[in-house]
């Protein structure tokens, strides 16, 4: 019985040893497939704050040839917006590209989106590596009335202008530039209506067109941005000056209400009368044309040619951009007056004094 134990015993020893030998066979087999792609990350900010946009630059290492595409994959997360998935690799030497992303802080906690990338050869995947995305120091800003929600490297107010926007309020309209940020954000909790108007992003600067409604007693616009290089709240205040001129490149004043304008049409009045007195006592032609001249300049400068009709469901906008905010729209016609225009907008007054834009096609000569 002894003896039989024993050959069982080893009969397993041998079998196990084969076993063994085998699998480490495999194992060199998949392992001889070398690994050509490694990804690295460049150096992380320090810290981070919520609402801020901020880079990471990555390192990619491809140690073959034969690909056709580098493919971004990254998984959606609800803290962490990835502004630009799907930026290209650079090549730079030795096999070596780089790659900058951009990500924005959403909320906190903070939970970093997956992120793979993949080499592609005729549309199929032959290698991929997942990157490690590393932990950040997040930091929610204290918010209070007057802050911006913008957080920059740095932010200016490059011209504003403000003029009336209907009896109780005025319009301010702002066009600001940063640097590094998510100027698109700007917005104030103490101002009702206000919005960014229109955004354009020329990296590394940003500019909006943003416009605020606000009270006609009101003397000041005032906000704040977060300021990165000093990790400091910097306020603006900005004087409320109602225009008394034509704003050309954005919004405008009714030209009616015009103190030039105004006197304008007093001596057209007055010419007419006057040359209308002196035909009267030399009773020369001459004088009564000059006259009626002046009588017609008078009431064209009344503007009675540029009434016009809005059409039904049409819409009127802030600004003369294609993205402008919409702040009026009628079910049906009414009856407007034409202000000027701009491009393929015109500009007119609506029959409550308000002011607007409104694309050509909407608009019906009488």
């Amino acid at each position: 019985m002894k003896y039989i134990f024993k050959a069982i015993l080893c009969t397993l020893v041998l079998f196990s040893s084969l076993f063994a030998q085998e699998e480490g066979t495999r194992g060199n087999s998949f392992s001889g497939i070398a690994k050509s792609l490694f990804i690295s990350y460049e150096e992380v900010p320090a810290k981070i704050y919520v609402g801020q946009i901020f880079p990471i630059t990555f390192k990619a290492i491809i140690a073959k040839n034969d690909f056709d595409d580098v493919v971004n994959v990254f998984l959606e997360s609800k803290s962490v917006e990835v502004i630009n998935p799907d930026s290209k690799w650079q090549p730079s030497n030795n096999n070596t590209y780089f790659n900058t992303f951009y990500f924005k802080v959403k909320s906190i906690p903070l939970n970093l989106p997956h992120f793979s990338v993949t080499l592609l050869s005729n549309k199929e995947n032959i290698e991929s590596e997942k990157v490690e995305l590393p932990q950040l120091n997040v930091i929610q800003l204290k918010k209070d009335a007057l802050f911006s929600n913008v957080i920059a490297d740095s932010l200016t107010v490059k011209k504003y202008k403000t003029t009336t926007f209907d009896s109780k309020s005025l319009i301010i309209v702002l066009e600001i530039e940063a640097t590094n940020s998510n100027l698109k954000d700007f917005s104030l909790s103490s101002v009702p209506k206000n919005s960014v108007d229109s955004f354009t992003d020329n990296h590394p600067t940003q500019k909006i067109y943003y416009y605020a409604i606000i009270p006609n007693y009101q003397k000041t616009l005032e906000f704040t941005y977060f300021d990165l290089p000093t990790n400091k709240f910097v306020k603006t205040s900005l004087p409320v000056i109602i225009a008394s001129e034509e704003v050309s490149t954005q919004l405008g004043l009714n030209p009616k209400e015009s103190i030039f304008e105004f006197y304008k049409s007093i001596a057209y009045g007055v010419a007419s009368f006057l040359f209308f007195i002196i035909f009267l006592k030399r009773r020369r032609f001459f004088y009564l044309l000059i006259s009626l001249i002046f009588l017609a300049l008078y009431f064209i400068d009344k503007n009675p040619l540029n009434d016009a009709e809005l059409k039904a469901n049409s819409s009127v906008m802030i600004l003369p951009t294609e993205k402008s905010t919409i702040f009026f729209s009628s079910n049906k016609a009414l009856h407007v007056e034409k202000l000027g225009e701009r491009d393929q907008y015109i500009k007119i007054l609506l029959p409550d004094g308000k002011i607007g834009w409104t694309q050509s096609e909407n608009i019906i000569k009488n």
